[in-house]
């Protein structure tokens, strides 16, 4: 972790990393500045792995850390200008979950392709694809949303296709692997 940090996250001066056993890190900045460029650049890949980045709050417990809302970098398609205020973002981005801030090319409007925004969102539920959004005059419009990258979450209950995939291999080989006795025909026997 602090190789890979080292080599992409250029501060002035090195952060402290801290591991649990959980398999979280703690990275403690120098400098708060250094910290919000860490949360608003991502998503981070450490190799082909995603990096769940989490602002540290005073009641977090690791033993009941369990990955049900994460921050999620949303992308919304076309969206229509004059809904690129700091105050309209927040409004749309609020039915998908807790904003936290857009991008910088948002915010100064350097990319008009699409506005992206980091959401705290639920992620054991499907994420939408699509967000209802109406106009202060009461016009409404359909928002397509996209997102940078969503984590694979199975639901209790619930095989996705990639257990049921592996589910079917294992049937498969064990019917192949399936024995059964045969008594042994003497040749002698016969005669």
């Amino acid at each position: 972790m602090e190789r890979f940090i080292a080599s992409e996250w250029n501060f002035t001066a090195k952060p402290k990393v801290y591991y649990h056993n959980e398999g979280q890190f703690v990275v403690r900045f120098n400098l708060m500045e250094d910290r919000d460029e860490v949360l608003y650049s991502g998503p981070h890949m450490l190799g082909t792995k995603p990096m769940i980045v989490k602002a540290w709050l005073e009641n977090f417990d690791f033993s009941k850390e369990v990955l049900h809302t994460i921050p999620v970098w949303v992308k919304f398609p076309n969206l229509p200008l004059n809904c690129w205020g700091a105050r309209s973002l927040r409004r749309i981005s609020s039915g998908l979950g807790i904003p936290f801030y857009a991008d910088a090319c948002t915010t100064q409007l350097d990319r008009i392709t699409y506005a992206r925004v980091l959401i705290e969102m639920n992620v054991t539920k499907e994420l939408p694809k699509f967000i209802k959004v109406t106009y202060p005059n009461g016009r409404e419009f359909s928002q397509r949303v996209a997102y940078d990258w969503v984590p694979e979450f199975c639901h209790i209950g619930h095989r996705c296709g990639k257990d049921e995939q592996q589910i079917q291999k294992n049937k498969v080989k064990q019917q192949k692997q399936r024995q059964e006795w045969q008594p042994k025909k003497n040749e002698a026997m016969k005669r």
